[in-house]
């Protein structure tokens, strides 16, 4: 414990991440910090981006600190001295936000933040984010988390799977699971009508597999015309997905919303929500659809939302890359109503660990607040 002095605008706890633009584990912590300072916490967020790229909103109450040293480098010499004064930046935020915790997100910031607070006297919690045996930082970043993970006082990780992987380099002492918090808006009273709609939400990249699930929607159009496709999120592979549907005849059937901060809306109107992934680690978005009640389709590619998913009970899973069984799995749902409601039940049961009121005492606990 550090024994720094403590005054009004000392932290009580410091949540880093590099940015705080859309993304799983932006929101994680934007829950997180919001709801402890809702508790009465003092919280201070380090980025190393400027507070112009959020995405999510901090409770006013959250003290926002950056650090500095965001952006792309274009050798490895530049890489080195770039990352010398992110620690550099970190070093000094960590140090006026006064917290005596710090918790890092994300491989490399962990990384980064782990080096940062070498004699600092901080009490060092890193949340790994993705699986590390299925998702990699790039070789010379893989080596760092390697040996500097075993730094820290605190490796987390939010699916066993993921720590199973850690266990390969870092003590089982120091492991401790910890949920992906949920907070859910307030229900707007008015009644909002369900859509012949398909749902997918996480950023157009190819490890998100959405080729699959236009290949498979091609095949079950003809028995459904009259269902259409949501793609909520944008990333490098919107121009390659849109050219896609083009040639699969499936354009008009699908619809590319971007990101977009009121994603609640399209669960509260979707009848299916489909993960094809290649690789996840475990998925917010997945969560947020399960709590919400909607049938959910998964691939097999990952462990993570194997853990929630289970065939025929909690959802669907389908062989990842296959998109003849992903067709299959749409066709069930699309045809059966009773069916999509009772999975749509089961997953919500599924995931109630991770309202605040459940999810957040585990992650006091492990903290030791």
């Amino acid at each position: 414990m550090s024994t720094v002095m403590r005054d009004a605008e000392t932290a009580d706890i410091a949540l880093i991440i590099s940015t705080l633009g859309a993304g799983g584990a932006q929101r994680v912590l934007t829950n997180l910090a919001n709801a402890w300072a809702r508790h009465g916490r003092r919280i201070c967020v380090i980025t190393l981006e400027g507070e112009g790229h959020s995405f999510y909103a901090l409770d006013p109450a959250v003290r926002h600190l950056v650090a500095g040293g965001f952006g792309e480098t274009r050798n490895l010499l530049d890489a080195v001295t770039a990352n010398l004064r992110r620690i550099r930046g970190l070093r000094r935020a960590i140090r006026e936000s006064g917290a005596p915790r710090v918790v890092s997100f994300i491989g490399t910031t962990n990384v980064l933040t782990i080096l940062a607070c070498r004699g600092m006297k901080r009490r060092v919690t890193v949340s790994e984010r993705s699986d590390p045996a299925r998702e990699s930082l790039g070789k010379a970043w893989n080596l760092l988390r390697r040996f500097t993970y075993r730094l820290a006082d605190q490796v987390t990780a939010n699916s066993h799977g993921a720590l199973d992987a850690l266990a390969r380099y870092v003590p089982r002492s120091k492991l401790a699971y910890v949920p992906n918090l949920l907070t859910l808006p307030e229900p707007s009273g008015k009644a909002i009508p369900l859509q012949n709609l398909i749902l997918a939400v996480g950023s157009l990249r190819p490890d998100k597999g959405h080729d699959v699930l236009l290949y498979a929607l091609a095949k079950a159009r003809d028995e459904f015309p009259d269902w259409k496709l949501a793609l909520v999120g944008d990333g490098s592979w919107r121009a390659h997905l849109e050219n896609l549907a083009r040639q699969l005849g499936i354009a008009d059937q699908v619809i590319f919303y971007g990101r977009r901060a009121d994603v609640f809306t399209f669960y509260s109107t979707a009848r299916i929500f489909v993960l094809p992934s290649r690789r996840e680690g475990m998925p917010n978005a997945l969560l947020e659809a399960m709590y919400c009640g909607l049938p959910c389709v998964v691939s097999d590619a990952s462990p993570g939302p194997l853990e929630y998913i289970e065939s025929g009970h909690t959802g669907l899973v389908v062989p990842v890359e296959d998109h003849l069984a992903l067709a299959d799995a749409l066709r069930r749902l699309m045809r059966d109503e009773a069916f999509r409601s009772r999975l749509g039940q089961k997953a919500r049961e599924r995931v109630e660990e991770f309202t605040p009121a459940r999810a957040l005492p585990v992650w006091e606990t492990v903290l030791g607040l």
